[in-house]
């Protein structure tokens, strides 16, 4: 089971790590290239000699050749050859020594000599010097006799470094060094990807999958002119109608940290339900973030102000950017937490008795107290969990409403990818 969700854990990884495997390509890439540009350029000169049995020699045949022929890339190569070609040539004979190859091509008496020298005229000229001192030497031969059937000339190219070859090695092993980092990372590092793995580690019942969006990122009130958000949404609507029908009229919508998208998926469900001739408040009760307020609350404290005192709820609601949909906006309370455990369920208690639902965007469950102060009070907790968050965060929120003993209803599982999805990124 495990090998087979091998291949698509790998290409999630990929999916979502890609940045950093392309930064760690282009690096190794830049790197090949800046290495192979810095290396000297050096040419080859190549001579090729034919070595064939002499027409006076009655014994010599084929098979001579093949057998005598491998002692003349032997003579070529020898120290003693290379010491005495290179005088005449006025050249180091340890550098022509280490410049200097020759090879039998297989089945024939072809001896192909190949000088590598950083100038192109000096190794065709030293390629040549061997191949004539080889011809030179086989005139002594009582069975061969060589002849220069192809003369080293300059070459305009380089042959050496490689430099394409080396910079695509450096790309790919960029690219295999890239995923490799990436596979650790995932695995020391995990993160929840995708709605399985979510209902897998908390055992609830993912209730809606939302996708991302630029149009929800850039304005979440605009979130249903994206129709695949539209259409999630009324998923998730669907999906909670049979439960309201049981007296659950008070949905508080959490999420383990920051940055989850709560306010979002609270805003967007507050207009889905509205569209279905609800009447609808949603209550900022994060009273320490209250995005959801920002832009629309007056100079009245909103909910902030109510549980102060200093405000009536009939004052402070405000309509809405959707029909039937109201807003119960808040400003900061450095207190919040004394403010919610002391008035929140009176509030909330007096929106039960004028609207069919009151959703409650909540503070996040971690890091500090208020959502579990106001968890009692609702009906139902949806718990927001994002594509890319730590499975620790998410075991802990669940396991906090839990012993709350608090209605959890499902998860959200926000910003999932899916491939029909993408062109919607």
């Amino acid at each position: 089971m495990e090998q087979d969700r091998g291949l698509p854990e790998l290409i999630d990884t990929l999916r979502w790590r890609w940045k950093l495997v392309t930064v760690i390509a282009l690096a190794w890439a830049v790197g090949a290239t800046l290495g192979a540009e810095s290396l000297p350029s050096k040419y080859d000169g190549k001579a090729v000699i034919s070595f064939a049995p002499r027409r006076d020699a009655r014994s010599a045949s084929s098979d001579t050749v093949r057998v005598i022929v491998p002692k003349y890339i032997e003579y070529i190569t020898a120290d003693a050859t290379i010491d005495r070609v290179s005088g005449p040539l006025d050249a180091d004979s340890s550098e022509l020594g280490k410049a200097l190859s020759a090879e039998l091509t297989p089945d024939t008496g072809n001896v192909t000599i190949r000088v590598r020298l950083p100038d192109a005229t000096r190794a065709a000229r030293v390629a040549n010097a061997f191949a004539r001192d080889a011809v030179r030497y086989s005139r002594r031969d009582a069975l061969l006799t060589g002849e220069i059937v192809a003369i080293a000339v300059p070459r305009s190219r380089a042959t050496f470094p490689p430099r394409r070859l080396l910079e695509a090695i450096g790309l790919l092993v960029g690219m295999l060094v890239g995923i490799a980092t990436a596979v650790l990372l995932e695995r020391g590092r995990p993160r929840l990807r995708n709605w399985r793995q979510i209902a897998d580690l908390t055992g609830y019942e993912v209730l809606g999958r939302i996708p991302p969006s630029r149009i929800v990122a850039n304005q979440f009130r605009d979130g249903f002119k994206d129709p695949v958000i539209a259409s999630a949404f009324r998923t998730l609507r669907a999906n909670l109608e049979p439960r309201l029908q049981e007296d659950m009229d008070v949905l508080l919508v959490t999420s383990p940290r920051t940055e989850e998208g709560k306010t979002t998926v609270t805003a967007l469900l507050g207009e889905a339900f509205s569209r279905r001739d609800l009447k609808v408040v949603i209550v900022d009760a994060d009273l320490r973030r209250a995005e959801l307020s920002q832009g629309i609350v007056r100079p009245g404290k909103g909910l902030a102000g109510i549980l102060n005192q200093t405000g009536r709820l009939s004052d402070e609601i405000q309509r809405g950017w959707a029909p039937n949909l109201m807003i119960l906006p808040t400003a900061h309370a450095d207190d919040a937490g004394d403010l919610l455990a002391l008035r929140f369920d009176t509030v909330v208690a007096e929106l039960r008795d004028q609207f069919d639902i009151v959703l409650i965007d909540c503070p996040p469950l971690l890091g500090m107290e208020d959502a579990r102060t106001i968890a009692p009070f609702a009906s139902g907790i949806i718990l927001v969990v994002a594509a890319g968050s730590p499975p620790e965060p998410v075991n802990e929120a669940v396991l906090t409403l839990e012993a709350l003993r608090a209605p959890l209803l499902g998860i959200v599982a926000n910003r999932i990818r899916t491939p029909t999805e993408f062109s919607n990124y």
